[in-house]
């Protein structure tokens, strides 16, 4: 991929991380009273709709990027991401159940911390990572199936996936039983197809513009939702089509068009997105930091809301920044090494 399209998707990546701690920062910071202000509540829950974009997008640029570069190695290629993913959020989750129930070498304490890092109770937004591992899983199969598609049939596969989600959301609308249910690339995988075949398919400009306006529809809808009929429909975030619609758009416009930002910025924007998976696994920590000693949750106003998800970025890149190179770099180096030796040997 050329350099200059590169550090867009590198925008990107650490757009959607902003997102996610933007999203977790509103728990702790009061904007408005549902019961006497709710048009106030209402335009903060449409704001939250737009930052749980992230999850969409943060799918959709591991799809990409993972589809493009696999090279058939099933068995280096299980090895690598577990390296590079699964370790260190066992490590992060392993951390915070120290901090809760101290160490211990016991069959119940093993199994406990099993269970919890499994069920993505130790740390709740790590689910994303056990939902990542099972894309993994499915990667090289996907690969197999996606490479060789041509753009026609890609459009078909677009085109019949977006269908079934709109038929998904219907029966979560009407609260009926869920009857079809065994489509291959329901739940988060959709997600992760997109970003690999959106830009396979290499839209022309009207194409991309269509997809922003069905972007602006799914944002106009979701807040319609929510002002409208709040609570009623289940189906306003993560697999809902509006949902969908706007990771797409937010996705082709910063890809296609991040150029006016990126430009000025390329050195940074390289900098900053190569740790952003460690950002995400420690913006959690950086939250508690800022609302134990340095404000009192419940802080007002949107100017604190942004202010906080700055600080709580800059801190948790502070943390990663040397754990990235003094701990993590050198131990995936002697990991990935290791499968060369043994043959070796």
């Amino acid at each position: 991929m050329k350099k200059n399209l590169l550090v867009n998707y590198n925008l990107l990546r650490i757009l959607a991380i902003f997102f996610v701690i933007a999203t977790h920062m509103l728990a702790g910071v009061w904007i408005a009273d549902a019961q006497t202000q709710p048009m106030a509540w209402h335009m903060r829950e449409i704001i939250r709709t737009v930052t749980l974009t992230s999850n969409g997008l943060f799918f959709m640029l591991s799809g990409r990027f993972i589809l493009e570069k696999f090279d058939g190695n099933i068995p280096g290629f299980y090895w690598k991401r577990l390296v590079k993913i699964g370790i260190p959020a066992l490590f992060v989750s392993f951390f915070y159940y120290a901090q809760n129930h101290g160490l211990s070498l016991s069959a119940v304490y093993v199994k406990d911390f099993i269970k919890g890092f499994l069920q993505a109770q130790i740390v709740g937004y790590l689910w994303f990572i056990l939902a990542l591992a099972g894309f993994y899983l499915a990667v090289p199969f996907l690969w197999r199936m996606l490479k060789d598609m041509t753009k026609k049939e890609l459009w078909w596969l677009l085109t019949v996936s977006l269908a079934y989600f709109v038929i998904q959301n219907l029966y979560q609308i009407f609260h009926m039983e869920q009857m079809l249910t065994s489509y291959i690339l329901y739940s988060w995988v959709i997600y992760c197809i997109l970003g690999f075949v959106l830009d396979k398919l290499e839209l022309s400009r009207a194409q991309v513009f269509l997809f922003l306006g069905l972007g602006a529809a799914g944002l106009f809808l979701s807040s319609i939702e929510e002002i409208f009929f709040t609570g009623q429909n289940p189906a306003l975030f993560n697999y809902a089509p509006s949902m969908i619609f706007m990771c797409m758009a937010i996705y082709l416009l910063v890809t296609r068009y991040g150029t006016v930002i990126t430009r000025h910025l390329e050195k940074p924007i390289h900098f900053i997105s190569r740790y952003t998976f460690f950002i995400y696994l420690f913006h959690g920590l950086t939250h508690n930091f800022i609302f134990t000693y340095l404000v009192e949750p419940g802080i007002a106003g949107y100017g604190a809301w942004l202010l906080l998800s700055l600080l709580s970025f800059c801190l948790a890149l502070g943390i990663s920044i040397p754990i990235y190179h003094l701990i993590y770099e050198p131990l995936c180096r002697l990991l990935l090494s290791l499968p060369n030796r043994f043959q070796r040997n």
